[in-house]
């Protein structure tokens, strides 16, 4: 179990409990519990291989041996394919950032189809990131790490889902983008979306997330919210081997 209690407030958006997950005889996830209000940011912390990616992949149905529970609002959908989940409101952004590296900027903003009225438009996704706007007709491949994570961000924009799984946006940035990367999740939680984020930048996750979950070997050991996370930097940071 945790070893610090949580004290969320708001109705939970996404409910996981006691999910398990494995690939083919590798046993990955181990009962993950895990609660997201909704309108907060939350953070999976923990090493590589602690099962943190997993958990986002599962939670969209690409890990194909799971078992548990996993309630968007009041709909289960662990029994549910990828392309079944994805039209509940959530989208999945991940670490590689499946940039299409023949289609140009706006062809890949553009390609996935809407779920909801709410979406951003193309022009609203450029003003939240200028940067793409000046590389509109340039193709993925040519992009820079920084404007291919600005990229697929604004993709999943695109499609109006209000949950947003985020796969380590800040992963080999400069500090420059990293902040961006944190001021664009700021907006975008002002704006009533509520996003689960996998990252190893404790600094970075203290900055931009209302609550945090510690992962090692498939299960949560620790649980934080924003004023309990501050009493437990310098242990948290020898665990996650920073």
């Amino acid at each position: 179990m945790p070893d610090t209690a949580r004290n969320f407030v708001g109705e939970p958006l996404l409910a996981i409990h006691d999910l398990h997950a494995w690939y083919g005889e590798s046993h990955v996830l181990h009962g993950i519990d895990i609660t997201v209000p909704q309108g907060t940011v939350v953070t999976l912390l923990g090493r590589n291989g602690a099962g943190k990616s997993t958990t986002l992949k599962s939670i969209m149905g690409i890990v194909p041996k799971r078992q548990g529970s996993i309630r968007l609002q009041d709909h289960e959908i662990i029994e549910l394919a990828p392309y079944a989940i994805a039209p509940h409101g959530v989208a999945f952004c991940p670490e590689d950032r499946g940039i299409y590296a023949t289609l140009d900027v706006k062809e890949n903003l553009e390609l996935p189809p809407r779920i909801d009225q709410h979406g951003l438009s193309t022009e609203q996704i450029l003003d939240l990131f200028p940067q793409l706007r000046e590389r509109l007709h340039s193709p993925g491949s040519k992009l820079s790490g920084g404007e291919q994570q600005m990229l697929a961000i604004g993709r999943i924009l695109r499609t109006g889902a209000r949950l947003l799984l985020l796969d380590e946006p800040t992963e080999g940035l400069a500090p420059s983008i990293v902040e961006q990367i944190g001021d664009t999740i700021a907006r975008l939680k002002q704006q009533g979306y509520t996003i689960l984020l996998v990252e190893q930048n404790l600094r970075f996750a203290m900055s931009v997330a209302d609550y945090h979950y510690l992962i090692d070997h498939g299960q949560v050991v620790a649980s934080y919210d924003r004023q309990t996370i501050e009493q437990h930097t310098d242990t948290l940071l020898e665990r996650l081997g920073v």
